[in-house]
């Protein structure tokens, strides 16, 4: 018989390492069943214990277990002989070394309330209350601005004996747990649950997709000379573009009239405050009169707060779906609910005319889980600004470790310069050239380092080191540098990786955590890493990555054109920069062409703006913290 306040009790005392995948697959067990049981709150407890990997803790403490180790000078002297003090007296070497490192430790020393890097704080939790109510406690103490959804996979028992691939197209339930909401912290967090019948078909076709587009687009140049070969490419390739948009347009079906919930919150003036207060008085004054759960006013609110977003068949789809929550459907409250999304809608409509800045929403973090990584999440609201990350766990020590840093919601940088590697292996002929002629004329004030392959004392000792760090290669460049070196020191700056798959979640056995170069910067306290979900082609990657690049980053000067205005077609096919015709307005007299948020670049990007074929802009993600950068804006607060 199941005991489950024993089994409990045992898996409190060891690690998913020690246990392995049941660690993870019991507690989505428990999240199902709490569930069903009406049991919300306990049911959001399993699911962010189900996503923290207590593996993940090594990536977490081993640098600081190594700093630990490491004696200080003061115990190097209590530790001598009197005949080595003696000799220390007199050696000035000696002290001249012990100055040094009482120098080093007091630029390193941490405040008395400096972050612990070990973190779990579910670890000692006894039951599921205490438990939800930490959750709830992290929650509240992470920037206002932000709303934090969770993304979490249900329970399968098959999970332990399979293969990713496997995984990934397994059927399952989704939750969506809102952590941090609109009314937050007003109101407590609370879940959504989808079990849609085109799950099954959704989870299968994105377990594949991956191996499908490469099929597609891996050819030998030698065989596409001829018009017929290139008429079948490009055939193929147009038919995965039209999967493609089915596939998301799916994921949307699934998830309405609830997309919504990915849209944060927005900037925040007087008017926008005053109007926000009056929508969430008539939501409250509704619920109340109503008998409204909280659950409800929660997601009537956030409905509310982006009515305009809302097409109208999704609005009276909303009402019917809020309303029969009671399992005793009203038509008549349906239909007040319907007119007071209306109104809000076009309330807001006007608001947003008179003050474009009305529009702008803070950044949303999406806690996503590995089973659910490689899905196109950003799609479902491809303007809003994201990130994602990969447990609560790993944001709140992210959040701690950078806190000083954050304002309004962004992690604040200034960057000036910084280093690239480019074409390391010398094989990416073309892709070589263009990211080149891009980089001497945009960054030439940066460090270069073209098709050079890098010692991992360049990536520790420079790249590491710098205030942004562009890789653009093949894959994520964990194959010149081990991912234990990555994580076991300390990297401050913005990290951006143009390869193929370079932030993929992948498994390293038949059954294991997945990881991705993320996780070991991550565990480094790199606040930021930009990256792919997916491969994508050559020449739109390079195009991508120059165009956020050059939005994001400070040229070497100010009279250089735009990268908006340059010839696309001579720096594609022969990487040579100049602008086009008739376009000769340099970046000063284009205040706007920069922007501070790297996440609404990316959101530029995701919405087609730099490349309109969906397969070349949904691939692109940011993971960790939402950053701006001051030498290009400042804040418009």
């Amino acid at each position: 018989m199941f005991d489950a306040e024993a089994t409990e009790k045992e898996l409190r005392c060891l690690t998913s390492v020690q246990v392995g995948p049941e660690t993870k697959e019991y507690n989505l067990l428990r999240a199902d069943e709490e569930y069903r049981n009406g049991n919300e709150k306990d049911s959001i407890y399993y699911q962010v214990r189900a996503l923290f990997q207590c593996a993940d803790m090594r990536l977490l403490t081993e640098a600081q277990d190594l700093e630990n180790q490491q004696p200080n000078a003061s115990e190097i002297l209590l530790e001598a002989t009197r005949r080595e003090k003696a000799d220390y007296k007199s050696n000035k070497f000696l002290q001249n070394i012990l100055q040094h490192q009482l120098k080093l430790e007091q630029q390193t020393a941490k405040p008395p309330n400096a972050v612990v890097d070990s973190l779990d704080f579910l670890e000692d939790a006894k039951d599921p209350k205490t438990g939800y109510a930490r959750i709830s406690n992290v929650c509240q103490q992470l920037p206002e601005e932000w709303c934090v959804l969770q993304l979490c996979k249900s329970f399968n028992a098959a999970t332990t004996y399979s293969t990713f691939c496997e995984i990934a197209g397994a059927n399952g339930d989704i939750y969506i747990s809102l952590l941090r909401h609109c009314r937050s912290p007003e109101l407590e967090p609370t879940c959504l649950h989808f079990n849609n019948d085109a799950l099954v078909s959704l989870f299968q076709e994105y377990g594949t997709l991956v191996e499908r587009f490469r099929r597609v687009v891996t050819v030998d140049p030698l065989t596409v000379k001829d018009q017929a070969a290139k008429a079948k490419y490009w055939k193929e390739l147009n038919a995965f573009e039209e999967y493609l948009k089915k596939l998301i347009s799916e994921l949307t079906s699934v998830l309405k009239p609830y997309c919504f919930m990915f849209l944060g919150k927005r900037y925040s003036d007087a008017a926008v405050q005053q109007q926000t207060k009056l929508m969430y008085d008539h939501v409250d004054e509704f619920c109340v009169e109503h008998s409204w759960s909280n659950h409800q006013r929660i997601l009537l609110s956030q409905a509310a707060l982006h009515a305009n977003r809302l097409p109208h068949d999704q609005m009276k789809q909303l009402s019917y779906e809020l309303n029969n929550n009671n399992n005793n459907y009203n038509e008549t409250e349906a239909l007040l609910v319907y007119e007071l999304l209306k109104s809000c809608a076009s309330k807001w409509e006007k608001l947003e005319q008179r003050q474009p800045l009305a529009a702008k929403r803070f950044p949303i973090i999406l806690v996503v889980d590995e089973r659910l990584d490689h899905m196109h999440w950003e799609q479902l609201a491809p303007m809003q600004e994201c990130t994602r990350i990969k447990s609560l766990h790993s944001l709140w020590r992210l959040f701690k470790c950078h806190k000083s840093q954050i304002q309004h919601g962004y992690y604040m940088v200034n960057i000036k310069r910084g280093i690239t590697l480019i074409n390391p292996d010398a094989d990416l002929a073309n892709s070589g050239r263009r990211l080149r002629s891009f980089l001497e004329y945009w960054l030439g004030h940066w460090q270069h380092m073209f098709e050079t392959v890098p010692t991992e004392q360049f990536m520790i000792e420079k790249a590491f080191k710098a205030d942004c760090f562009v890789y653009a290669g093949h894959g994520s460049s964990l194959q010149y540098v081990s991912s234990r070196l990555i994580y076991r020191n300390r990297i401050k700056g913005v990290v951006f990786l143009f390869g193929c798959d370079s932030t993929r979640v992948l498994s390293s056995g038949l059954y294991s955590a997945l990881y991705g170069a993320q996780d070991y910067y991550h565990g480094a306290q790199c606040p930021t890493v930009v990256g792919t979900l997916m491969p994508a082609l050559d020449g739109n990657m390079d195009n991508v990555s120059a165009n956020i690049l050059s939005q994001w980053t400070t040229p070497s000067k100010q009279q250089i054109i735009p990268w908006t205005n340059i010839d696309r077609q001579a720096w594609v096919s022969q990487g040579t920069v100049k602008a086009l015709k008739g376009n000769n307005e340099t970046l000063e007299q284009q205040p706007n062409y920069q922007m501070g948020s790297l996440c609404a670049i990316l959101a530029n990007v995701q919405m087609g703006k730099v490349e309109p074929k969906i397969y070349n802009c949904c691939v692109y993600v940011c993971r960790g913290l939402p950053v701006w950068n001051l030498a290009v804006q400042e804040l418009p607060f």
